[in-house]
């Protein structure tokens, strides 16, 4: 059975350095997903997690029409039901494209029909977020600068187009169930501890209302939050955090942060629970 995930967000939103580290949790297999058959192909994967293993999270991709697809057949126990499943690492230049023009390729088109579930992307503190002016206070400023201090699309409304691509787009599962949408909240390491106690939604609820009020109102998909630390620390500014992964890898290192029955935020350090959610696993 082949089940497609896309992964959506803007520039500078974690997808790719998340693709890095969920390959070696998925070969390593102890997570709720685990590899059942070696990929074919995975080399920009390697290149990602190489970049990741040096201390220093990946490039951002500079070509709007860049991307790298990974597919791997994953099982949720040994000698289980296995799936295929596709990830196109789709570039967030062509995701903000996208939003931008209201359009999207022919073939990128198909293969979100064909996917039942997706992972969209964003990020604690981006260098790449827009934020709407204040239209009372920047005025002045407006006058002066004239159009020189528009940045473009504002991230909320541009992850609020994502999302509608979604729901227009993606395939029910089996069983006529509805898609899913795994809310990625990046750097969520970088939050202090009554942020990350509050959780994910309240912090999308903070700083992107108009996605939260989306969120909140949506009927043809169903959305789970998550917050994700692909290696537990910043490696830009973080030295303790970056020697650590020179010397001793990243096996022990990145966690996803979860809710539990008790409405209480946990870190768990299986980075497959996004994926596995959206696929129903």
């Amino acid at each position: 059975m082949s089940r497609s995930i896309v992964l959506l967000g803007g520039p500078d939103s974690g997808k790719t350095n998340y693709i890095g580290r969920v390959w070696p949790a998925l070969d390593a297999g102890g997570g709720r997903l685990h590899a059942a058959v070696q990929p074919s192909d995975i080399r920009f994967v390697l290149d990602i997690a190489d970049h990741l293993y040096s201390g220093n999270f990946a490039p951002r991709s500079e070509h709007a029409d860049d991307r790298r697809d990974f597919e791997v057949i994953v099982a949720a126990e040994k000698g289980g039901e296995q799936t295929t499943i596709v990830i196109p690492d789709i570039s967030g230049e062509l995701w903000l494209n996208a939003a931008e023009l209201g359009e999207v390729t022919t073939t990128l088109m198909e293969e979100m029909r064909s996917a039942i579930g997706a992972l969209l992307f964003v990020r604690v503190n981006s260098e790449a977020d827009v934020r709407p002016l204040n239209w009372v206070t920047s005025t002045k400023l407006l006058a002066k600068l004239g159009n020189a201090d528009d940045k473009g699309m504002p991230t909320q409304v541009m992850l609020c187009e994502l999302l509608r691509f979604l729901e227009t787009t993606l395939s029910r599962r089996p069983g006529g169930q509805l898609p899913r949408v795994s809310i990625v909240v990046s750097a969520w390491d970088i939050v202090d501890q009554e942020k990350f106690a509050k959780g994910p939604e309240a912090w999308v609820e903070q700083e992107y209302p108009l996605l939260s009020g989306r969120l909140k109102d949506i009927k043809a998909v169903d959305v789970r939050v998550f917050g994700l630390s692909v290696v537990g620390g910043d490696l830009k500014i973080d030295d303790i955090c970056r020697n650590d992964v020179q010397e001793n890898g990243l096996d022990d290192r990145g966690w996803v942060a979860v809710q539990d029955d008790e409405g209480v935020w946990r870190k768990d350090a299986d980075l497959t629970l996004p994926i596995a959610w959206a696929v129903g696993i």
